[in-house]
């Protein structure tokens, strides 16, 4: 069994490869937002968000699956003005503005 600080370093490996894979590779086609694009999260997340921001505006910073994969993984990791990073967010929440 893996003791905690080994996890941890697996999982800042992980998250260091999607950052990789965002800088050097294509977005897969599909995906509404890309990097940069500014967008206001709606007002009504639904039940499981409850506790997520919302109405607030953002920057999509990357997208799941141009992270780590699958390309109908509709997901983005948004930088929250005033707030910082935040993910999993669904396209559906998201507006471009």
């Amino acid at each position: 069994m893996l003791s905690y600080k080994e996890r941890e370093a697996q999982a800042n490996a992980h998250y260091l490869q999607g950052l990789e894979n965002v800088k050097n590779k294509p977005m897969p086609k599909g995906q509404k937002f890309p990097p940069g694009t500014r967008v206001r999260i709606a007002d009504d997340l639904g039940r499981s968000m409850s506790h997520f921001p919302k109405g607030k505006l953002a920057t999509i910073k990357y997208v799941y699956a141009h992270a780590y994969g699958g390309s109908d993984i509709k997901s983005y990791s948004l930088d929250i003005d005033g707030l910082g990073f935040h993910s999993w967010y669904h396209e559906g929440q998201l507006k471009a503005v």
